[in-house]
């Protein structure tokens, strides 16, 4: 609970109309000097790979919707005969070698997002706290012809074929100072080097040509993923609806907008939730996201739902992608 606070604490800083995150400045201008020189020590000498390796992050500090891109590429490459593999640090988890992720691993060995990403696309996928070495073994031990790095714009220390930058439309940048004072992992002027910026939730025009629309119909039981039910089930309903990702109203906002009446519980992205966090005393449903169900499993929860979400990329999105690839 502590941890949430001050979590939503940061978020007021970063988010809101708050001055006081000026004071930081000083700090947030260490930041850029350590950012800077680690740039430049690490593009000067970049490994190239013998694969085309595909960026999937973000310049600021939480939620943009970087899970739900990397599972719509994987999709629509692997229709396209790609081998695809998965990068990633798995924020978290305990791994630190390379370690490929499977069925038996917990989110507490391996994180959340891999944990789900390997679940929903059933690609190799792969983290270690050297996302090089990561890497080399997708490509040498498991013959993927093709990397999507969850995350890892700020690492330089290989040269990447295409960037794709995610941007919350709704927070976007915030106040758009540099961390701590403000979101920001680099400088907004970033993004002018991607070659894709995309947006979710909302349009942003001035800063993206693409846009993602994440969607929410239906929730199928924690224990029978067969047993798919539409939204609209709890139309009219209270619900608890749990979210530790990071822009849960996102979500929360989602459930209201199907009718739905929800009481809600938010914590810290990739937060651990234990048994006593998702299970209430009133019997009411609960509703839950992917990310958070994932860490869920082994409880043997009754009358708890997992929102699917559902992902719209622009129709020739990934025509380009593939084209940029092909450069």
């Amino acid at each position: 609970m502590a941890s949430q606070a001050l979590q939503q604490r940061v978020n007021a800083l970063w988010y809101g109309n708050n001055k006081l995150a000026y004071l930081l400045t000083p700090l947030s201008c260490l930041f850029s000097a350590a950012l800077s020189i680690r740039k430049h020590k690490q593009t000067s000498q970049q490994i190239q790979f013998n694969v085309p390796i595909i960026i999937v992050g973000n310049v600021t500090v939480g939620g943009t919707g970087k899970t739900p891109m990397v599972v719509a590429l994987v999709e629509a490459l692997k229709k396209l005969d790609y081998r695809v593999g998965i990068a990633s640090r798995g924020y978290q988890g305990n791994a630190t070698q390379a370690t490929l992720v499977n069925k038996q691993h917990s989110s507490t060995d391996v994180g959340d997002e891999p944990l789900l990403i390997q679940r929903k696309t059933q690609v190799h996928v792969m983290v270690g706290t050297d996302r090089v070495a990561v890497i080399q073994t997708l490509i040498n031990d498991y013959q993927c012809d093709l990397i999507i790095c969850d995350d890892g714009l700020q690492d330089y220390r290989f040269k990447r074929d295409v960037e794709i930058v995610m941007v919350d439309g709704e927070r976007i940048f915030g106040n758009q100072l540099l961390l701590p004072a403000g979101p920001l992992r680099e400088p907004v002027e970033r993004i002018q080097q991607a070659d894709f910026v995309v947006s979710t939730g909302k349009t942003v025009p001035a800063i993206s040509s693409d846009s993602m629309k994440l969607q929410i119909h239906h929730a199928y039981d924690m224990n029978d993923k067969l047993n798919v039910q539409p939204l609209s089930q709890w139309q009219g309903q209270s619900v608890h609806a749990l979210a530790a990702i990071g822009h849960p109203q996102r979500f929360f906002n989602a459930l209201k907008a199907k009718g739905i009446n929800i009481i809600e519980h938010e914590y810290q992205d990739h937060a651990s939730l234990k048994h006593a966090d998702v299970v209430f005393s009133d019997q009411l449903p609960v509703l839950m996201t992917e990310k958070d169900a994932v860490k869920c499993q082994s409880y043997n929860l009754t009358n708890t739902w997992v929102v699917a979400l559902e992902t719209e990329l622009p129709k020739d999105f990934i025509t380009r992608v593939v084209e940029r690839i092909k450069m």
